[in-house]
C-alpha cells in the first residue's frame, strides 16, 4: 500500500485540532453551565436559603469525546421543588433556567466549536 504524501502531518493535524476543539468545547461546557446555575439561584423559591446555596455544577468526561456539564444540588428536597409533591405545588427552577438559556448554551458551543476547528 502506498502511502499518501503529507499523511503524517495531516494526522498530526488532525488530532491537535482534536484536542483544541475538546478544550475549547468543554471550556463552553463549563461557562453554559455557569449560567444555567446562576439563573437556577435567581429562580429558585427560598425558604431557608439551603437550597440555593447548594445549587452548583460538575463536569463529567472531561478529556473524553464524551464530556458534559450537569448542574447538582445535594439537599434532598430538591425534586419535590422542580417537580412537585402530595406537601406541595412544582415550583420549577432548573428546567426554566435551561430553557431560557437554551439559545445562549447553543451559541456558546457553536463558537467553541468553530474556534477549535479553526473556522
Amino acid at each position: 500500500m502506498a502511502e499518501i504524501q503529507g499523511q503524517k502531518e495531516i494526522q498530526d493535524r488532525l488530532k491537535k485540532i482534536n484536542k483544541i476543539a475538546t478544550n475549547d468545547i468543554e471550556q463552553a461546557l463549563i461557562n453554559s453551565a455557569e449560567i444555567v446555575k446562576k439563573d437556577a439561584k435567581l429562580n429558585v423559591p427560598v425558604d431557608t436559603g439551603r437550597l440555593k446555596q447548594s445549587i452548583s455544577h460538575e463536569t463529567e468526561n472531561f478529556g473524553s469525546n464524551n464530556p458534559a456539564a450537569i448542574i447538582v444540588t445535594n439537599v434532598e428536597y430538591a425534586k419535590a421543588v422542580e417537580y412537585g409533591s402530595s406537601r406541595g405545588a412544582a415550583q420549577p427552577f432548573l428546567f426554566p433556567a435551561y430553557n431560557n438559556n437554551k439559545q445562549k448554551i447553543l451559541k456558546e458551543l457553536a463558537k467553541a466549536f468553530k474556534k477549535g476547528c479553526g473556522l
